[in-house]
């Protein structure tokens, strides 16, 4: 009998789980899988990347039956990136079991979601907007859910979704079984709990296993001016697989285009680019088609890459929660990476309170000390302190980017901005502006680029190849009811920073 089969779940599940190549069980999956088959409801600790989805998976895939023409089961995630790790995951482990697993979150078309939810869906992993969305339009039916899962309970509340999660809940019935999970358990928590569950029980393992032992940590006091120069050591010692966080979009697209111009292959993630685009970005990187990934903290929530060798924080993280969660990224499956944290001057003070939640040091580097990340040593020898290089001279370069925040956007070659007549008084958003020009023109939805939204109009970025033909049927679509107006926009529009700020 193996690991996983002594927690109690199914053939069917564990011959998946044989296959996918898991060996046992993680410590939440050992403490949480036998209560929650019980019909428990729990609440789950345990920080990113220990195995939380593969624990609620089994415990609502072995609780429930297939073949339902109702969701019986609604996984919650606050963001669409996790959502469709979630739903992938799930598929895997419901190969023999004939589960139907869909993702629905915002920014893709509605007609895919629908087409599966009318067709018969056992499991909805979802983001709470879109679930209330479909659920107001009359199309996802909550008064059949035995399960709901809230998967990254912490992240979802710090996103503002309370109010979306607690009228969640109220749609569901009484009788459901509830499991919570997240890395951390507020105080905001427990209140939700004693809302909405009736005596969970909890497994915590944050303070038995914590992913962050696996990274060495360090940090950089330096000037804003002088961070892209750390950087650029940082990319030169070793060309580790890195994943790079900044706190603001526009920091993201100006690391992204100044690096793209000299020709190295970078990707970049945020809450404001068309999901196609995101996921076919972090499909690159997961398959090592880039090495550098730059993003914001919502976009990289639930990125499951278990390879990154070096995260860098470019932008230090205000608390200590999301500087953990970050970090972590580089000490997954049981590797060990490296962090580097850039501070300046002023915010040198959240070092201690990162070393306080921790219980660990973080070491106070140089520029001229940054360690060594050879990919080609699988063991990344370089973490130890005495193979930091102390004199190793500044690598330099002959091309340099300014990767300061700038008031004009840059746009790229490749896209160009066109103007539409609707704007805020049509009470219209970003994610429905996808999916307007993405439909009438035809065209996927990773080739629509950033979008401004303006009183009375919107600014879009397309392809460059394809703006006459999205000009062209946008001018013949109607919106609402109302005949839309297209153009290319004005180069002193094109300059404004209405593209830039999208927070």
């Amino acid at each position: 009998m193996t690991g996983f089969a002594k927690l109690g779940i199914n053939k069917k599940l564990v011959k998946a789980i044989d296959e996918i190549g898991w060996t046992e069980p993680t410590p939440i999956q050992q403490r949480s899988v036998p209560e929650g088959l019980l019909g428990k409801d729990l609440f789950g600790e345990a920080q990113t990347g220990t195995g939380k989805t593969g624990a609620y998976s089994m415990i609502v895939l072995g609780r429930t039956k297939s073949g339902s023409d109702t969701p019986t089961t609604i996984v919650l995630a606050p963001t669409r990136e996790l959502a469709d790790q979630v739903s992938k995951e799930m598929k895997n482990l419901a190969k023999y079991s004939g589960h139907v697993i869909t993702a629905i979150y915002g920014g893709a078309s509605y007609g895919k979601q629908i087409d599966v939810l009318e067709s018969g869906c056992d499991v909805v992993v979802g983001t709470p907007g879109r679930i209330l969305d479909l659920h107001g339009k009359g199309i996802l039916d909550l008064g059949k859910v035995k399960e709901l899962v809230l998967d990254e309970a912490d992240r979802m509340l710090d996103m503002g979704f309370i109010d979306d999660i607690e009228k969640i809940i109220s749609l569901t019935p009484d009788t459901r079984q509830t499991l919570m999970f997240s890395a951390t358990l507020s105080e905001q928590i427990y209140e939700i709990a004693g809302r909405s569950m009736k005596e969970p029980l909890e497994a915590s393992v944050s303070h038995d296993a914590p992913v962050t032992d696996l990274v060495r940590q360090y940090y950089l006091e330096i000037p804003r001016s002088k961070k892209i120069d750390a950087l650029r050591e940082i990319m030169a010692n070793g060309n580790p697989k890195m994943l790079i966080f900044c706190s603001t979009k526009i920091m993201v697209d100006d690391l992204y285009d100044g690096f793209s111009k000299e020709g190295m292959k970078i990707g970049a993630i945020h809450g404001d680019m068309p999901q196609l685009r995101r996921e076919k970005t972090v499909r690159g990187f997961k398959n090592n088609r880039m090495k550098v990934l730059v993003a914001t903290d919502v976009a990289a929530r639930g990125l499951d890459i278990d390879d990154i060798e070096c995260v860098v924080n470019y932008d230090a993280p205000v608390d200590p929660e999301t500087y953990t969660h970050r970090i972590g990224r580089a000490g997954r499956a049981g590797r060990t990476g490296v962090s580097i944290t850039f501070v300046t001057s002023k915010e040198d003070r959240r070092i201690p309170s990162y070393e306080k939640f921790m219980g660990r040091k973080v070491e106070r580097i140089t520029i001229k000390q940054i360690p060594n990340i050879k990919i080609d040593n699988p063991e990344l020898k370089a973490l130890h302190a005495d193979e930091v290089v102390k004199d190793q001279p500044a690598v330099s370069h002959k091309k340099k980017i300014n990767a300061t925040i700038r008031k004009d956007v840059v746009i790229k070659a490749d896209m160009v901005v066109i103007s539409i007549d609707i704007g805020k008084s049509a009470d219209v958003n970003r994610t429905e502006l996808v999916t307007f020009v993405s439909g009438v023109a035809g065209i996927p939805e990773d080739m629509i680029g950033r979008i401004g939204i303006s009183s009375k109009a919107s600014f879009v970025e397309v392809a460059t190849d394809r703006a006459d033909d999205v000009i062209r049927a946008v001018n013949s679509a109607r919106y609402n009811g109302k005949k839309v107006k297209a153009s290319y926009a004005p180069q002193k529009e094109r300059c404004k920073d209405k593209l830039a700020k999208k927070a």
